[in-house]
């Protein structure tokens, strides 16, 4: 799956807002995506490799956690000797689709999950 996400909505509503509205776009893809992007004339320059989990629960909206580390390889493909970029940190990324119509919806549901979490 290939995934493009937009730049945060911006504007005067933007700012009333507790949590970034961005628009995604996903995309199944074949097993040739890398010579695809190659052909599209993108160059691979460092490759980066995300571990960990995620789940999905329903809480006004359907909410997806997902806590991962981030690390880095220093040779292309080189998934087995992969090393943290930052030690002993995850990246907690909540998300939820939302449409144009429910938006505000959506955002409530992601603010009152995220009071629970521990800064």
């Amino acid at each position: 799956t290939v995934k493009h996400i937009g730049g945060a909505m911006r504007g005067a509503g933007a700012e009333q807002l507790s949590v970034l509205v961005r628009t995604t776009v996903e995309s199944k893809v074949s097993r040739n995506a890398l010579r695809f992007f190659y052909g599209l004339g993108y160059k691979l320059d460092y490759e980066l490799l995300r571990v960990g989990f995620a789940f999905t629960f329903e809480r006004g909206a359907r909410i997806t956690v997902a806590v991962t580390s981030v690390n880095k390889m220093p040779k292309l493909h080189a998934t087995d000797e992969a090393v943290p970029v930052t030690p002993g940190i995850q990246l907690v990324e909540v998300t939820s689709p939302a449409a144009a119509d429910n938006y505000t919806d959506v955002v409530a549901a992601i603010s009152s999950f995220c009071e629970h979490l521990a800064p």
